[in-house]
């Protein structure tokens, strides 16, 4: 016969909450990107966007372009993986939500601004300024969402 066990009492259960919030405190500050994944990210972004544009004026160099910023983009998450190492996307996590959603606004505001200015004129330096805009966000709002999803973690939200 199974016996169900005992239920802890409530200094017991507030024991174990408590150990649970010092965990996500000592382990909050560890839950960051690599240096390197924002600055390969934000190239990957420029050249997405350069690419993307170029495949109007220049479709073999734009589309080229466009396949290797893909590949860059897709290869960046595996880069991360290692035995014993959690991943967390920053993006869809609660406490970075907010900023990943301004953050995928702006990207697409700046793709879509190179896309109709380059249309009507056929500057590429348009697009390389738009590139370079790319790079900047990413490169910025990166480490602001790390920001957030450790201060959430932290903070248990």
């Amino acid at each position: 016969m199974e016996t169900t066990p005992a239920r802890p009492t409530a200094a017991e259960a507030q024991a174990a909450l408590d150990s649970v919030a010092e965990s996500r405190k000592t382990l909050a500050p560890y839950v960051r990107s690599p240096w390197w994944l924002y600055p390969a990210q934000g190239l990957g972004t420029a050249a997405f966007v350069i690419g993307l544009a170029f495949t109007a004026t220049h479709p073999s160099w734009g589309t080229s372009i466009l396949a290797v910023a893909i590949v860059v983009l897709s290869v960046l998450p595996m880069l991360q993986q290692r035995p014993g190492r959690v991943v967390l996307d920053v993006y869809t996590h609660r406490g970075s939500r907010g900023t990943a959603l301004v953050y995928v606004l702006i990207f697409g505001l700046v793709v879509a601004t190179a896309l109709v200015l380059n249309a009507y004129t056929a500057a590429d330096w348009i697009v390389y300024l738009a590139g370079a805009a790319s790079f900047v966000l990413t490169v910025v709002m990166g480490p602001i969402m790390d920001a957030r999803l450790e201060r959430a973690i932290r903070d248990g939200r």
